[in-house]
């Protein structure tokens, strides 16, 4: 009877050693290479829930490592972006270099025709050869296997950059010839974030907190599927494969050992939005809007919070997102005003207050700070926080000019904390679709983008003016975040070309029109405006390539693109989740002023504090920001 682990995630090395274990552990001699391949199938994966988590990746290196002096980490290009380029942008690389293994771009690599019953296939001789193979994927929804799992990992084994074009239209029968190729000896499955919906890149994430560890990949993916909620005998992949003579796909006659598969199952949505999908959507609006709720963040230790400064960004988005988080304590906040200290320690339940910002610093309960006070004082509270040991996740901008970023990035050199600049819209679900359209190249050459940000001071209302204070009003307020938007979905800024601003009501620039070259060719133009004509802000985007148009509102829609292809009169609506649930974002925006990215920043930040990660939000995103922000000032 074939044997698979399953383990609930406490601390990740431990137990992706306990989950090996549990299953015979490791067999190779000494001399022999073994050989990893990890799903890292995006270099961008701020969720958690697209590649192979690096704390897995570094455990597995390290049980290898025990029993062998040849460690080799594969991965192979991709439709996006060549394999060196994601390993290296999401953090894989770092990990490879850590624990001083080797990497191999299996594109690279001696290519060998093997046959598998009446097909041909191209595969890497490295893989082939394999004295040891190591399959470490990813739990997540697949939109044309259902699943993707480890079965599914093994298709990044094919070295084609275009494999994409080449065998999505017949993936279904692809993959199993691959696994029958391919013999793999061990298989540790990374589900502790997994991804529902619309897999494999812009799905929702799903915490399972698990571990999975097996022999082959249809024993492997059948237990998963049984803890996805779907049935294995209707995945044509998992079916196919075990009818070439791998695994087993009957649950009864698999051994499961360490948790039982119900108790830490859940019903992951699939690829398409069902009946059942938008109950879950109607059901979710119900809690979001009345019911309180909290979330554990799976494998993440309790981490103690401080938040400095009690406005209401921070109390629209800091302690609301700290407080939904069982792993959060949120220790303390700090500010000046007393009365509104005490609001926010009722409304929040925040263990202690602190009119002096250094008295909170002070607080040895507390492992990181956000950082919610004017501009002007965010350099100063940021170093200071660093000296006292705290990650910090700083309001944009990072400062108030580039030098004092440059001074930020010299006191967090050589010390093992991060900054995280708070650029929320990335993690908004209509944004990662955005991005990953546009580096698979649907687009095409990008040749103009248009931005523009409104959001209402009048129904924002601030608690200090501090906004009308700086002349460049909303250019400091809503500058930041459009241009990281622009960076993050475009590239690079080259220059900038024009900026005009004008002053209608606050005494201060609260109407701005910039204009960019971009690096990759392509002219942007971004509109800035303190007025509105919604109490819901806006921020629409439309991106002009020489294939397509793409089209998105990462305020008011913030789950689905619009794309119209060129030729075509009509444009064709993607969506991360249904159209009941983008309704009722907008909503929750109107009754409670708050967006799906806000919460997800804040869970992004934990995690990170709490495994002392560098963020994929860096310190250097944030001085660029600040750079351009002073090139659009000399140019008013």
């Amino acid at each position: 009877m074939p044997k698979v682990s399953l383990l609930k995630v406490k601390d990740v090395e431990e137990t992706v050693r306990k989950g090996i274990d549990l299953i015979g552990g490791i067999d190779v001699d000494y001399g022999d290479q073994i050989v990893i391949k990890p799903n890292i199938c995006y270099h961008k994966d701020i969720y958690g829930n697209v590649n192979t988590d690096l704390r897995v990746l570094d455990a597995v290196i390290h049980v290898a490592k025990e029993h062998s002096n040849k460690v080799l980490v594969v991965e192979s290009d991709s439709t996006s972006n060549p394999a060196e380029i994601r390993m290296e942008q999401s953090g894989a690389m770092g990990v490879i270099r850590k624990n001083q293994v080797s990497f191999l771009n299996l594109s690279h690599d001696e290519i060998v025709d093997v046959e598998v019953g009446e097909r041909k296939i191209r595969l890497p001789k490295t893989v082939l050869e394999a004295p040891y193979f190591i399959n470490v994927p990813k739990l997540k929804t697949h939109e044309i296997t259902v699943i993707t799992v480890a079965l599914k990992n093994m298709y990044g084994l094919l070295p084609e950059k275009s494999k994409a074009a080449f065998y999505h239209p017949i993936l279904e029968e692809i993959i199993p010839l691959i696994n029958l190729a391919v013999k793999q000896d061990l298989i540790v499955v990374d589900g502790i974030i997994g991804m529902e919906g619309r897999g494999p890149i812009v799905g929702t994430p799903v915490n399972m907190n698990v571990i999975l560890c097996g022999r082959d990949p249809v024993t492997v993916d059948s237990v998963a599927a049984h803890i996805m909620g779907f049935k294995p005998q209707k995945i044509k992949t998992i079916v196919k494969t075990h009818q070439g003579g791998v695994g087993e796909i009957d649950l009864s006659k698999i051994e499961v050992v360490g948790v039982a598969p119900k108790s830490v199952a859940k019903k992951f949505r699939g690829p398409e939005i069902s009946v059942t999908g938008l109950a879950k959507d109607g059901t979710s609006t119900l809690r979001m809007l009345f019911l309180p709720s909290k979330t554990r963040l799976p494998g993440v230790k309790e981490v103690g919070i401080g938040v400095i400064g009690a406005g209401k960004i921070a109390e629209l988005l800091h302690f609301p997102g700290y407080s939904k988080l069982e792993n959060v304590r949120l220790e303390a906040a700090a500010d000046p005003n007393q009365e509104r200290l005490r609001e926010i320690q009722k409304k929040f339940k925040v263990r202690e207050v602190y009119t002096d910002y250094h008295d909170l610093l002070e607080n040895k309960k507390i492992d990181a700070v956000s950082i919610c006070t004017p501009p002007e004082l965010h350099k100063t509270i940021t170093i200071e926080a660093l000296e006292k040991g705290k990650h910090v996740l700083c309001e944009k901008p990072l400062a108030t000019n580039a030098k004092d970023c440059y001074t930020i990035m010299e006191a967090l050199n050589g010390i093992k904390k991060i900054v995280m600049p708070a650029f929320n819209y990335r993690f908004t679900p209509s944004v990662k679709l955005a991005n990953e359209i546009i580096s698979r190249g649907k687009l095409g050459e990008i040749k103009e983008i248009k931005a523009l940000f409104k959001s209402d001071q009048r129904t924002w209302k601030a608690l200090t003016p501090f906004r009308f204070k700086d002349k460049y009003g909303v250019i400091t307020d809503l500058g930041p975040h459009s241009i990281d938007m622009l960076r993050h979905l475009c590239g690079e800024i080259e220059k900038v070309q024009k900026a005009t601003a004008t002053i209608e009501r606050y005494g201060v620039y609260d109407n701005a029109d910039l204009t960019f070259d971009m690096e990759n060719g392509a002219t942007a133009n971004i509109e800035l405006s303190w007025f509105g004509e919604s109490i819901i802000p806006s921020f629409p985007w439309e991106i002009r390539g020489k294939k397509a148009t793409l089209k998105l509102d990462i305020l008011r829609s913030p789950f689905s693109i619009k794309l119209r292809r060129k030729g075509e009169k009509r444009e064709t609506k993607y969506a991360v989740e249904s159209t009941l649930t983008d309704l009722v974002n907008k909503l929750t925006m109107a009754v409670r002023r708050t967006h799906y990215s806000y919460d997800a920043e804040i869970n992004y930040f934990v995690q990170c504090a709490a495994n002392n990660a560098t963020p994929q939000v860096t310190i250097k995103d944030g001085t660029r920001c600040v750079e351009i922000m002073q090139e659009v000032s000399k140019k008013i």
